[in-house]
């Protein structure tokens, strides 16, 4: 295997079989298996040439130009390997069990497969919709009838919910958590106590509609909080419990998480603290810290951004960037793309209004 003999970095060149797409399709998923699974590298240390569309096309007719093309790409895919960072893996400690908040049909139904699947799950009911007697009775299911959630915080895998009985407040710890249908209306989430809190957005993305982060029916803006019982999908209210339930175990990872490369990280001494990344953060991704100086700085959680790059464009202070395609790259990008070709002269003529 390539990790026994040390090997970090790898530049491939490739082409699809005879042409073909599905062929092309499969050999990805085999290089998928045998690179990043079976021999450790981080897919970012591997840097691809696809050959068919600038070398091989000239076999035929210039197999000498063919050739020369040939040794450029890998010569310039082999320098630009040699540079290649590995995206950082965020290695934190997981809470595997889940919320429930609620008894429609749809939460009970969740509620069962989780603990049908060996997953602990805590029940909670509402003010208006308590649990009485309709919670599951299995040995993986714990009801709290008499608790009231009054707020949920924090992210995937160490999500607090903020409950009141009997004249006390409660907080339990959880992995994920599924909404009822009443539930999802009247829960406001909080990432980090002082925050202040937000109704959870479950609305779906509609053609020409803009402002609307990308998610599945039953997820929401919020990594690993589902929806028991999502509008607009006209099935079952067991059938949408259960696929909530399994979302839920879907979203639990395995291991410490790989950064995805694009994740956005803000440079403490830049950031200003005006907030504005955080109002426009659709995944929830950002946090406020307290710096050295009294003040605070905006942090950016690994595992929750999606790299869509709103805190970026509305960051005053440019203390918002993309390690792996930031500011630079592009400057850098633009002035390579902008360099007169040699022999050749470019003229500009700047008509002021």
């Amino acid at each position: 295997p390539l990790a026994i003999i040390g090997m970090t970095r790898l530049a491939m060149n490739s082409t699809p079989l005879n042409f073909i797409c599905s062929a092309c399709t499969d050999q990805r998923s085999r290089l998928k298996e045998g690179l990043f699974n079976s021999t450790g590298i981080s897919r970012s240390m591997v840097q691809t040439v696809n050959l068919r569309g600038e070398v091989l096309r000239l076999l035929a007719k210039d197999p000498d130009q063919a050739l020369e093309r040939f040794t450029g790409f890998m010569d310039r895919a082999i320098d630009h390997a040699a540079n290649l960072l590995p995206f950082p893996a965020p290695a934190r400690t997981y809470n595997f069990t889940t919320a429930v908040i609620g008894r429609s049909e749809a939460a009970l139904s969740a509620a069962e497969t989780l603990a049908e699947a060996g997953l602990d799950v805590i029940l909670f009911g509402t003010d208006r919709h308590p649990l009485g007697h309709s919670a599951p009775r299995h040995p993986n299911i714990h009801a709290f009838g008499g608790t009231t959630v009054t707020g949920i915080s924090g992210t995937i895998g160490d999500f607090k919910i903020h409950t009141h009985a009997d004249h006390m407040e409660r907080t339990f710890t959880v992995g994920g958590i599924i909404l009822g249908e009443n539930t999802r209306k009247i829960t406001l989430y909080r990432q980090h106590a002082g925050d202040p809190g937000r109704p959870v957005h479950s609305a779906t993305q509609k053609s020409g509609v803009p402002g609307t982060p990308f998610i599945y029916p039953g997820t929401t803006s919020i990594s690993g909080l589902f929806l028991a019982d999502p509008p607009g999908v006209q099935i079952s209210k067991r059938t949408k419990g259960a696929a909530a339930a399994i979302l839920a175990a879907a979203a639990m990872p395995r291991g410490p998480r790989q950064s995805r490369g694009y994740s956005v990280v803000v440079k403490e001494g830049l950031c200003r603290s005006c907030g504005r990344c955080l109002e426009v953060c659709p995944y929830q991704a950002i946090a406020f810290r307290p710096n050295d100086v009294g003040g605070y700085y905006a942090e950016v959680d690994d595992a929750l951004c999606k790299g869509c790059g709103n805190c970026i464009s509305v960051c005053p202070a440019d203390a918002a960037d993309s390690p792996y395609r930031d500011h630079i790259y592009l400057e850098q990008t633009v002035e390579k793309l902008l360099l007169p070709v040699q022999g050749s002269e470019f003229k500009v003529d700047v008509i002021a209004e």
